[in-house]
């Protein structure tokens, strides 16, 4: 088994989330978490991105706003069923959202 070569442990978490791009709002959810990036997964193609606001809704808590950068993506065709992963790093998240992320991952560790 190959070591996981994260400097930040992620754990599993599944929240939906927004992508907010120019072209307008992309339904995805969360796969893990880190305080410091995401892998999401969408129905349909977020398009071409660098950088977008993602707006997270954990369950019983308030929206977490973040502004973050793809590092890679992979589009997937599962039956007729198109899959679109992504994995994102954050280049900005308010302190108090920050805060909320490092916990939460703190509690799932």
């Amino acid at each position: 088994m190959a070591k996981d070569k994260r400097q930040y442990p992620r754990v599993e978490i599944s929240w939906p989330a927004t992508i907010v791009t120019d072209d307008g709002l992309v339904s995805c959810r969360t796969e893990n978490l880190s305080p410091f990036g995401t892998l999401i997964r969408c129905s349909e193609s977020p398009g071409p991105l660098d950088n977008f606001r993602l707006v997270f809704k954990p369950a019983e808590r308030q929206l977490i706003l973040a502004t973050a950068e793809k590092v890679w993506s992979k589009s997937l065709d599962n039956n007729g069923s198109p899959s679109h992963t992504m994995g994102v790093r954050f280049t900005f998240i308010p302190e108090h959202d920050y805060q909320l992320i490092k916990g939460t991952v703190s509690q799932h560790t």
